[in-house]
């Protein structure tokens, strides 16, 4: 390993502690940035389950609405609910 660190920087003209410290600032760098960007996605994650739920929400809030209508409609003798209407139709009335 060492051997390799040797030729790496007689490579490049420079001494092994320089290499040493330009990998070194590498890595450093590289970590950084990897930190920063798994916090903005992790960020951006909790966002989007935050409108998720919003959006669940608003839906059952819909659907309950709907079948709260819906309950009422069976309630009478002879009414049905229509669901492509979205309304209370009577048998009657065909």
């Amino acid at each position: 390993m060492m051997a390799f660190v040797t030729l790496i920087a007689n490579l490049f003209g420079i001494s092994i502690f320089r290499l040493v410290a330009y990998a070194a600032i590498v890595v450093a760098v590289t970590t950084g940035a990897l930190a920063i960007r798994h916090h903005y996605v992790a960020l951006g994650y909790s966002k989007a389950l935050v409108e998720v739920s919003k959006q669940n929400d608003v839906t059952k809030a819909a659907a309950d609405e709907v079948g709260a209508k819906a309950d009422k409609c069976a309630e009478g003798i002879n009414g049905y609910w229509d669901v492509i209407t979205q309304g209370c139709k009577l048998e009657d009335a065909k």
